[in-house]
């Protein structure tokens, strides 16, 4: 957490990620896509999420984006947890704090 030279105390990450899983059922199997992700992201920063096909960045940014929730862990937004939040809270916080820019627009689905 970064101080400025304005305030005293630190302030909350913008978006963090503790220890974040999911899984999904699929037939008689579950597949296991996320397991224990932690992520901080301070205001004013920018995130590129590179890596391989498969490997659980789309669902990442649901959990991050607040579109799904975890099956373990905690998403916070500006220092809140929002895990057990209702629909509509979650709905609010997402229209007031998170954006995506999509290199690709099929990633949306």
């Amino acid at each position: 957490m970064a101080i400025s030279p304005f305030q005293t105390e630190p302030s909350p990450a913008a978006l963090a990620l503790a220890g974040v899983g999911r899984r999904y059922v699929q037939g008689a199997g579950t597949i296991e896509v996320l397991r224990g992700a932690d992520l901080v992201v301070e205001r004013g920063q920018s995130v590129a999420l590179v890596a391989p096909s498969g490997s659980g960045k789309s669902t990442l940014l649901h959990m991050a984006g607040l579109l799904e929730h975890p099956d373990e862990g905690e998403v916070f937004i500006d220092g809140q947890p929002t895990v057990k939040l209702p629909d509509r809270e979650r709905t609010r916080m997402r229209r007031v704090h998170v954006g995506f820019v999509y290199q690709s627009h099929n990633l949306l689905a």
